[in-house]
């Protein structure tokens, strides 16, 4: 394939893939590609907003300008940051427990009780976004994340109680994220085990 044909299969629209959105601990089995469906351990959040899910990457650097010059000859990134964003829908323990970066606690038929506490660990979580369009798959990894913002929890009449939450990738020996993709009829990807 010449490096110089334009490719519109690579132009991509980001629809769900099954529920598209997972979460497990720190630790579960992670993906090795964009097709094979998740172990039990992973649970979706369920319906998240229309606006679907935001990816977002922060890069720092530091231009390195000799003596003998005006201009750089050199630029170090010094710290890049991969973060992404979305409002859930669903209002379930598991999704509270997440928007305010507590444990989660016990839901039973749909009950549960949840204390905001200010004396407990950040929470961590393993995160999975899967997309298919057409016959592609991508799937989208975090190994380790914890939430580092929650939007306003808005309570009205109008509107479904959105939990906004932004998740930002942290180190993993040297990882931040996994990014699979595939070129086969895409499925929606299911598990076993119920949520």
């Amino acid at each position: 394939m010449s490096q110089n044909a334009l490719l519109p299969d690579n132009v991509l629209i980001g629809t769900a893939n099954g529920p598209g959105i997972w979460i497990a601990p720190v630790g579960t089995a992670a993906p090795v590609d964009a097709d094979t469906a998740l172990p039990a351990a992973w649970s979706t959040l369920g319906y998240l907003s229309e606006d679907g899910v935001s990816f977002g990457q922060s890069v720092d650097s530091e231009s390195i300008t000799p003596w003998q010059s005006k201009a750089p000859v050199r630029t170090i990134v010094t710290s890049r940051e991969l973060s992404c964003e979305f409002t859930m829908l669903e209002f379930s323990a598991q999704n509270a427990a997440l928007y305010f970066d507590q444990p989660a606690p016990v839901e039973t038929d749909g009950e549960f009780a949840l204390t905001v506490r200010s004396d407990v660990p950040q929470q961590m979580y393993a995160i999975v976004i899967d997309v298919k369009d057409s016959v592609s798959a991508v799937r989208y990894h975090f190994p380790r994340a914890s939430l580092s913002e929650a939007g306003d929890l808005e309570v009205t009449a109008s509107g479904a109680m959105g939990l906004p939450v932004t998740l930002s990738a942290l180190d993993d020996a040297g990882v931040l994220a996994n990014i699979f993709k595939s070129n086969t009829a895409p499925v929606a990807v299911v598990k076993a085990a119920a949520k």
